[in-house]
């Protein structure tokens, strides 16, 4: 197989809109969720009395918890890690707080391991909007871009950052290791320098949040890989109505 392993690493880097890099266990998270994820109580939480979360619940102290595979696109087999590739085999997001943004209220979504940066989640009229922050908290004007739009119509087409995404479904069935669901199917291709293409698939469940993320890198000379982020489990810090 033609694949380099850093190209992989680099590439499970960028590609994935709006979601995480690095891992931790389940375990190590909830070791640490009296330490890391309590944070949020000495934060405003205007969004603990909303009823707009609409796709992603954003209430302090809720969790999602991820299982990682990496796929050979072409032969089908998963990709063990090794020396070369020591990728996770899964990671978990956690709501850090949240607060008043460009004039919305707004939540931050970071990893237990990344104690700075993170993105910024809102919901408005079109759907859920997103800012990737700064990691060195070093960015002042939030720009805020539609990610996922909802409500959404079947087959429908918008743009995200200039990405063309593209509805497939708004009934999905799909099942993950923490159940099944119904799913909106939101799918973006785009460019990237060095005549690099990404296809990027996400399942997202009202009251949820995101079930499912698929990705694959194309480049001439490298095998493409298929980065596989399945739901294993989540917790909402508080109760809402969807």
């Amino acid at each position: 197989m033609k694949t380099n392993a850093f190209s992989i690493l680099s590439y499970s880097m960028i590609c994935c809109i709006a979601l995480f890099i690095g891992g931790c266990s389940e375990e190590s998270v909830e070791k640490n969720d009296s330490k890391q994820i309590s944070i949020v109580n000495t934060m405003k939480h205007p969004l603990r009395e909303r009823d707009d979360t609409l796709m992603m619940p954003l209430t302090p102290n809720s969790a999602w918890f991820f299982d990682i595979s990496y796929q050979d696109v072409n032969t089908g087999k998963f990709l063990e890690p090794n020396a070369d590739f020591p990728f996770p085999s899964g990671d978990t997001l956690y709501v850090h707080g949240s607060t008043m943004l460009d004039s919305n209220p707004c939540s931050l979504i970071r990893t237990i391991s990344t104690p700075k940066g993170g993105t910024w989640y809102t919901v408005r009229a079109k759907g859920i909007y997103s800012w990737p922050q700064d990691p060195q908290d070093t960015t002042e004007v939030p720009v805020f871009s539609l990610t996922y739009k909802y409500p959404a119509i079947k087959g429908e087409t918008y743009k995200a950052n200039g990405v063309k995404v593209e509805v497939k479904d708004t009934a999905a069935k799909l099942t993950v290791p923490a159940g099944s669901f119904s799913c909106y199917y939101y799918v973006s291709l785009f460019n990237a320098p060095g005549n690099v293409s990404f296809e990027n698939h996400v399942w997202l469940s009202k009251g949820v949040g995101m079930v499912k993320n698929e990705s694959i890198m194309y480049q001439k000379g490298i095998d493409p890989v298929r980065r596989i982020v399945s739901l294993r489990r989540y917790i909402h810090g508080t109760d809402q109505k969807q």
